[in-house]
């Protein structure tokens, strides 16, 4: 098989055992990889009504076939499991290293089900996987976990491991991979930690054989001339990386402040790309084979937090504290980004959580015991320790915002999709967002269209609207269904394959995917096929969701997006004019009006 491994690696911790089958040819032309193959797996082998936090509820890597390869930026890959966090599926995908070396190890598909008796890891040098004695790694944090990992195995040890709040079975605990790399929504850290599992160390020294190698260097050499004289993947992104949206978002309005009610920050300046430069930024990084570049390494030098550097900020992460917590400086934001690392916990439900906490307080609705005030960092600091180590009276602040607003009454002011809170682009003036919000599988999560860019801009691609006007207006619900549909489609392909989310928002076509999988797997499908693919493996989701009791409600948004505006233009997001557009949505995607789909592709799919 060419562009493949042709191994799936199922582990099962409770009885120690390793057990190698193989990923059929059948299996891999119907699913492509990555997404395909996690989502598929999912809707097999983990029931929608297993506890998300028991033995039972497996854990599903899967690599794409570009990993292991020279395609830029293939090096990604996905994780599928239920969600502890909203009981939704976890679709969730990490850049760094780990995904291009599990392949090389030999694996396509690495399954984890079971709990360990003790603390463990697990190793994999190509062949080789064993199951290794943790107890000395428990407690410690991501980076010492990494650290010592590679101590052991050496520095060309790739690890997946999980800090304090994934051991505690924080539901938004998050997986750590090259220290600030992480598989960050969703709570895959708890589901981790409910296995007693720390780490994952992968060595892998093998060849990927691919379909057509000669025209794979031809293809390569062509994207990374395009990447470097595409004004985003190759201007913006390698400069400024995503803080670049910080300026732009809040003189547009969209940049989520002051928990929601606000859509500039208080303090914006001093959150910017242009403050970072001045104050902060060391270098430009990169991802493991990646040809943007678009990671800065920030470090404080003056202060109460001086001495800390990490790999980011990202945007999401200043939106989370800069913005809905009204946090005042890129070195505060960097203080909280290096917290949440070493603790592995994500900073977007975080800064959810702790922004509903603030906004509660003002209003005097929340238990003196919770009280923060916005901007407020040394109490959020203590915050966010206590609820990574879940202290008896905080469990609940570990429990999500879903379940926060549930047990104190807060369901009116509380922002969230499905239990899974918003990214940082509010759909109030971004509307397309309204739309990717309310019909993504997993909740409010900004990568599952990237339609905020089309917002933005004014414009579609060619691909992402049908007709001669490709306008996009972004106060309008006008068309947000097609554009959302069609972003969601090809956005799957490239989950598949797996590719970077900015490659394929800003330079890839239709025939870009058609190539990719000739030349690394010698399959041939034009976009109608991916494109019937594509909503086979959203459909597929969409039913384990549906089992699991998801109904056409749960599409539906927070009420304050429909009554409360925001500077942006005083907009609102119209509920008529909402609905309209998620049957619209429903239709494109051969779903009854309840969001139910006709056909069940998992069923006509090679077992």
């Amino acid at each position: 098989m060419k562009g493949y491994r042709g191994t799936i690696l199922r582990i099962d911790l409770s009885a120690g055992s390793v057990r190698k089958t193989p990923l059929s040819e059948e299996f891999a032309h119907r699913w492509i990889g990555g997404k395909g193959f996690g989502g598929y797996l999912n809707y097999r082998e983990n029931r929608p009504e297993t506890n998300a936090l028991s033995p039972e509820n497996r854990l599903i890597f899967a690599c794409g076939p570009g990993a292991g390869t020279i395609l830029p930026t293939a090096t990604r890959i996905g994780l599928f499991s239920k969600s502890p966090l909203n009981d939704r599926c976890i679709d969730s995908y990490v850049g760094g290293s780990v995904g291009h070396f599990l392949k090389k190890a030999g694996y396509d598909i690495l399954i984890l089900e079971g709990r360990a008796a003790v603390p463990s890891y697990i190793e994999i040098v190509d062949d080789r996987v064993s199951i290794k004695n943790a107890e000395d790694l428990w407690g410690k944090d991501t980076y010492e976990t990494e650290d010592l990992l590679k101590e052991r195995l050496g520095t060309n040890a790739r690890v997946l491991s999980i800090g304090k709040a994934g051991e505690n079975l924080v539901r938004y605990a998050c997986i750590g991979n090259d220290y600030h790399r992480h598989f960050g929504r969703m709570g895959s850290g708890a589901v981790m930690g409910s296995k007693l599992l720390k780490a994952i160390a992968v060595i892998g020294t093998g060849d990927v054989e691919v379909y057509d190698p000669d025209g794979l260097k031809r293809y390569v050499r062509d994207l990374n001339r395009r990447i470097r004289e595409n004004p985003s993947t190759g201007g913006v992104y390698p400069k400024a990386g995503t803080p670049s949206f910080v300026k732009a978002g809040n003189e547009l309005g969209v940049f989520p402040s002051h928990y929601w009610h606000r859509g500039r920050a208080k303090h914006w300046e001093r959150l910017t790309f242009e403050y970072m430069r001045d104050n902060t930024l060391v270098k430009q990084t990169r991802c493991y084979g990646c040809t943007i570049g678009c990671a800065h390494i920030n470090r404080i030098d003056d202060g109460p937090y001086a001495g800390i550097e990490i790999d980011g900020p990202e945007y999401e992460t200043i939106y989370a504290f800069g913005g809905l917590c009204d946090v005042g400086d890129i070195r505060e934001v960097i203080k909280l980004n290096d917290v949440c690392d070493r603790l592995g916990i994500d900073t977007i439900s975080t800064g959810n959580v702790l922004g509903l906490l603030m906004d509660a307080t003002g209003q005097g609705r929340i238990p003196d015991e919770y009280r923060v005030r916005f901007g407020d960092t040394e109490r959020m600091l203590d915050c966010i320790e206590r609820i990574a180590k879940r202290e008896e009276s905080w469990q609940i602040m570990g429990e999500g915002i879903r379940r926060i607003a549930k047990r104190f009454g807060l369901g009116d002011i509380a922002i969230h999709v499905k239990g899974l809170e918003p990214a940082g682009f509010d759909p109030r003036g971004l509307q397309s967002m309204a739309v990717t919000y309310g019909v993504g599988n997993r909740g409010a999560s900004h990568l599952t269209s990237n339609a905020y860019a089309r917002d933005i801009g004014g414009r579609a691609r060619d691909h992402e609207l049908s007709g001669d006007d490709k306008s996009v207006d972004r106060f309008s619900l006008e068309r947000k269904a097609e554009l959302v549909y069609n972003m969601i489609n090809f956005n799957a392909i490239a989950d598949c394959i797996i590719v970077c989310r900015f490659l394929n928002r800003d330079l890839l076509t239709w025939e870009d995917y058609s190539e990719m999988l000739h030349l690394l797997t010698g399959i041939k499908k034009g976009r109608d096929e991916l494109c019937r693919d594509a909503n086979d493996i959203v459909s597929v989701n969409r039913l384990w969701n549906i089992e699991g009791g998801l109904t056409k409600k749960d599409d539906l948004l927070p009420g304050r997006f429909y009554d409360e505006a925001v500077e942006s233009g005083g907009a609102v997001v119209s509920r008529e004019e909402y609905e309209r557009q998620l049957r619209a949505y429903y239709s494109l995607r051969n779903w009854d009006e309840e969001g139910v789909p006709f056909e069940n592709p998992a069923g006509l799919a090679a077992t």
